[in-house]
């Protein structure tokens, strides 16, 4: 029998969790990936306009991977890390947060995950993609499930 990542039951709990918040919803558990310590796929589907995948690896580190983003919420022993990542992928599958590509040409500068905050949006995540020199003009790329999202293309986020 192979041991538990430190902070399995954590994530499988809050992944249970978000099954049960959207039990419509097709998400596939893999329990034996041998690079991760636990994965949940949420395949796009009616009510979900992109693929998810939730996962823990390195013992202690939550992650939402998307083709648009790939955020990391470590370490998992934080109960406010924890319910900052369920909040996140919550967001992300009723549509309320939003994934903010900056893009030029056929590659991503960096991507946001983002809340309403009033009026305005607050950025939850900052994923990096590639170093931009200051006057490099950028166009942005608005990815939001539920919604149109305002596509100039699709740019995969690397993983």
């Amino acid at each position: 029998m192979t041991q538990k990542a430190r902070c399995f039951k954590i994530a499988e709990k809050k992944f249970k969790e978000i099954q049960n918040d959207f039990p419509n919803l097709t998400m596939i558990m893999d329990y034996d990936n041998e690079n991760l310590d636990l994965s949940m796929d949420i395949p796009k589907q009616n009510g979900i306009d992109f693929e998810i995948n939730l996962n823990l690896q390195n013992e202690d580190e939550l992650n939402i991977s998307t083709d648009y983003i790939w955020c990391q919420f470590f370490s998992a022993d934080s109960e406010e890390l924890v319910n900052k990542f369920y909040e996140s992928v919550i967001g992300l599958i009723n549509g309320e947060y939003r994934i903010l590509q900056f893009v030029k040409n056929d590659k991503v500068y960096k991507s946001f995950l983002q809340k309403p905050n009033g009026n305005n949006w607050e950025t939850i995540y900052r994923g990096y993609e590639r170093i931009r020199i200051p006057w490099t003009t950028v166009k942005e790329n608005v990815i939001q499930n539920k919604k149109e999202s305002k596509l100039i293309g699709i740019y995969k986020a690397s993983r």
